[in-house]
C-alpha cells in the first residue's frame, strides 16, 4: 500500500481579499439604505402649502327692487271709498258747507263710475239743517291733462233728495257737474278737488293685502 500523500497548501489571499470586497459591497447597500429612508421620511414630513377644496362662496342673491309706487293716471285705475267729502252747495238760496263719505269710486282706465247708496252728505246754516242723499250710480267718460281729471258723458241712474230740517223737500234724477279736478294720487289715497268742494279717497285693496 502506498503511503498517503500530505494534504496540499492553503492560499489564503484570495478568500481574504474576497471576504474584503464582500464587506465594502455591504457596507455601501447598508448607507444606501440608511440614504433612502433618510429622504423618505423627510419626503414624508415636509410642510405642504394648504390648499382649499371647498367650492368658491355663491354670492348671495340681490333681493328684488320694490316696483316704484304707482302715480298719475295709473295710480287712479281701481276701487276706491270715500272717507271725506267736504263742499259748497247753493240749497233754495242759501249757502250750504256739507260734508259726507261713503261714495265707492271705480276708475278703469278710460270711465269712472260712482256707486251711491244713500250717501248723505249734511250740513247747517242759519240755523237749518240740510240733506242731500243719493242714491244709484252715476258713469262718466274722463282724460288725464297732466294733474287735472275732466269729464264727459255722463251717464246716471237713481235719485237725489234734497231734506231741510228732516223734511223732504225735493227729489230729482241724479245729475252730473261736468267739469275739471285736480287730483293727487299715491299708493293707497287718493285726493280730489273740484271748484265746489274737495274729496279724499282710500283704495279697496282684497282681504289680507298690505295698504
Amino acid at each position: 500500500m502506498a503511503p498517503i500523500p500530505p494534504p496540499p497548501r492553503r492560499n489564503w489571499t484570495v478568500p481574504l481579499i474576497l471576504g474584503i470586497a464582500a464587506l465594502v459591497l455591504i457596507l455601501v447597500v447598508c448607507v444606501a439604505g440608511i440614504a433612502a429612508a433618510f429622504f423618505t421620511w423627510r419626503s414624508a414630513n415636509k410642510a405642504e402649502p394648504s390648499v382649499s377644496l371647498s367650492a368658491p362662496a355663491t354670492p348671495s342673491a340681490t333681493p328684488a327692487s320694490p316696483a316704484p309706487p304707482k302715480t298719475g293716471a295709473d295710480c287712479l285705475i281701481g276701487d276706491w271709498l270715500e272717507t271725506n267729502y267736504t263742499g259748497n252747495s247753493n240749497i233754495y238760496g242759501t249757502k250750504v258747507q256739507l260734508s259726507g263719505k261713503g261714495t265707492l269710486v271705480r276708475f278703469t282706465g278710460t270711465e269712472v263710475v260712482y256707486a251711491l247708496q244713500n250717501v248723505v252728505v249734511s250740513g247747517t246754516a242759519d240755523g237749518d239743517t240740510y240733506e242731500v242723499i243719493h242714491n244709484g250710480s252715476l258713469k262718466m267718460n274722463y282724460v288725464i291733462d297732466d294733474k287735472n281729471i275732466h269729464y264727459s258723458n255722463p251717464q246716471a241712474d237713481g235719485t237725489t233728495t234734497w231734506k231741510v230740517n228732516g223734511k223732504t223737500e225735493d227729489t230729482e234724477p241724479i245729475k252730473a257737474s261736468l267739469g275739471s279736478e285736480t287730483f293727487v294720487c299715491q299708493g293707497n289715497d287718493l285726493r280730489m278737488f273740484g271748484e265746489n268742494g274737495s274729496t279724499e279717497l282710500k283704495r279697496i285693496v282684497p282681504p289680507g293685502t298690505a295698504t
